[in-house]
C-alpha cells in the first residue's frame, strides 16, 4: 500500500506541475510580419524586440542588442541569458540570424525552402547513386504514428527505386548499446556502396553520434558522405533528469515496469550525463552533417508539450524535449522550421526529410567545386 500512496502522490504532483508550467507561456502576444532568414514571416512573437528583428531589422535598438551578444558563444547558456532578459522568442531569433550569416549554412537554408516549395519526382534522379541509411527513434516499432521508424520516407524512396534500408536497433534498448549496432551494420554497408547518406531521428542522432565518434575509423566509414540528424537529442534531455528525481521517478518508473522497462532508459539519457559526453564526441570532418531543427515560437506551444516547455524556461528556447542549441553537432550545418517542435508534425515532413538529403548531396557538390 505505501507504494501505491507514493505512485498517487506523484501523479498528484505532476498534475499541479502541468497546470502551474502553463503560466511560463507568454503574457504578451504581438503580431509581427516581415522577413527573417530569407522568408516571409507572418505570426505571433512574445516581445516587441522580437517583432523588431522581424520589421525593423536596421533599427539601433536591434543592432545595440546583437552587438551586444556579438563575442558570446553561440551556444545554450548565452540563449539561456538572452531569453531571461528578454524573451524566448528573441533568443531564437538570435541564434538563427548569427547561424545564416555563414555562408554554407545560408546556402542549405535557402536551399532546403527552395525545394521544399517545388518538390517534384525529379528529386529523386539525384539520389539514384546513393544508398539511403535510416536509424530510428525510441520506441520506433511500439509506436508507429511518431514517424520515428521513417516508413513514409522508404516507402517513398522505394517506390522511385532508390536503395534505402533501416538499421533496426533496440527500440528501449540503452544508446551506448544502438551505437554498437549501428557501427557494425555501418561497416557492412560501407563495403557494398559507394556512396551512403545516414539520416537518424531523435534518440537515434545520439546513437549515431556515439557510433562515429567512438566506434569506427575513418576506414570504416570511408563511403559515408552525408549524415541528417533530425532533432538529435545530442546532449540527452533535461526532462529525463526530471524524472530521475522524486516523486517523478516514482511515476516513472511504475509506467516503464507496465511496459516491462526499468529505469535505466531515464538515467541513459540524463542531460546532465550526456552533456558532459557530448564534448569528447568528434564526427569526423570529411562528413557533411546537416541537423534539422523544429522551433516552436513561445506564443503557439500546443498542449502536448506545455510542461515540459515550461519546465525548460531557464535553458532558454527548447523544442518540448531538449534546448535547441544543444541539437547540433560541431561542425555541423543547421536547417531550421520555424513552427514545429520535437514530433515534427507535418503532413509534408517525410518530403521535406528528403528535401534535407537532397541539400546534404548538393553541399557535398559546392564543397567539391572549391
Amino acid at each position: 500500500m505505501k507504494g501505491w500512496h507514493y505512485f498517487k502522490l506523484s501523479i498528484l504532483c505532476i498534475m499541479t506541475y502541468t497546470l502551474l508550467g502553463a503560466s511560463c507561456l507568454p503574457k504578451e502576444i504581438l503580431k509581427a510580419n516581415g522577413f527573417f532568414t530569407g522568408q516571409q514571416f507572418n505570426s505571433t512573437v512574445d516581445h516587441p524586440l522580437a517583432k523588431d528583428i522581424i520589421e525593423n531589422p536596421n533599427s539601433q535598438g536591434v543592432k545595440d542588442f546583437i552587438t551586444k551578444y556579438q563575442e558570446q558563444k553561440l551556444n545554450t547558456s548565452t540563449l539561456a541569458i538572452i531569453s531571461k532578459e528578454y524573451s524566448n522568442d528573441v533568443a531564437t531569433f538570435y541564434f538563427l540570424q548569427e547561424l545564416y550569416k555563414d555562408r554554407l549554412n545560408r546556402f542549405c537554408q535557402d536551399l532546403y525552402h527552395k525545394i521544399v516549395s517545388s518538390l517534384d519526382s525529379s528529386i529523386y534522379k539525384s539520389f539514384e547513386s546513393f544508398h539511403f541509411v535510416f536509424v530510428p527513434g525510441l520506441g520506433y516499432k511500439e509506436d508507429t504514428t511518431t514517424g520515428a521508424d521513417f516508413s513514409r520516407q522508404r516507402k517513398l524512396l522505394d517506390q522511385n527505386g532508390v536503395s534505402n534500408e533501416l538499421i533496426e536497433t533496440e527500440e528501449w534498448g540503452l544508446s551506448d548499446d544502438n551505437a554498437l549496432i549501428i557501427a557494425e551494420r555501418l561497416k557492412l554497408i560501407n563495403a557494398k556502396y559507394s556512396n551512403i547518406l545516414v539520416v537518424s531521428a531523435s534518440k537515434g542522432g545520439l546513437e549515431t553520434a556515439l557510433a562515429l565518434s567512438e566506434l569506427l575509423n575513418t576506414n570504416e566509414i570511408s563511403n559515408l558522405i552525408s549524415w541528417v540528424n533530425v532533432g538529435g537529442i545530442l546532449k540527452g534531455s533535461p526532462i529525463a533528469d526530471n524524472y530521475l528525481k522524486a516523486p517523478k521517478c516514482w511515476f516513472a518508473q511504475f509506467m516503464l515496469w507496465t511496459k516491462g522497462k526499468n529505469i535505466e532508459i531515464v538515467k541513459d539519457l540524463s542531460y546532465k550525463k550526456r552533456s558532459l559526453e557530448f564534448e569528447k564526441l568528434n564526427i569526423p570532418k570529411t562528413i557533411n552533417v546537416i541537423n534539422f531543427l523544429g522551433i516552436p515560437l513561445a506564443t503557439q506551444i500546443n498542449k502536448e508539450i506545455k510542461s515540459r516547455y515550461c519546465s525548460m524556461l531557464e535553458l532558454g528556447p527548447n523544442d518540448g524535449l531538449t534546448p535547441i542549441a544543444d541539437e547540433i553537432t560541431k561542425n555541423g550545418y543547421v536547417i531550421s522550421e520555424l513552427g514545429l517542435d520535437h514530433y515534427y508534425r507535418d503532413e509534408l515532413i517525410d518530403k521535406k526529410t528528403l528535401a534535407l538529403a537532397y541539400v546534404a548531396i548538393k553541399l557535398e557538390e559546392k564543397k567539391r567545386e572549391k
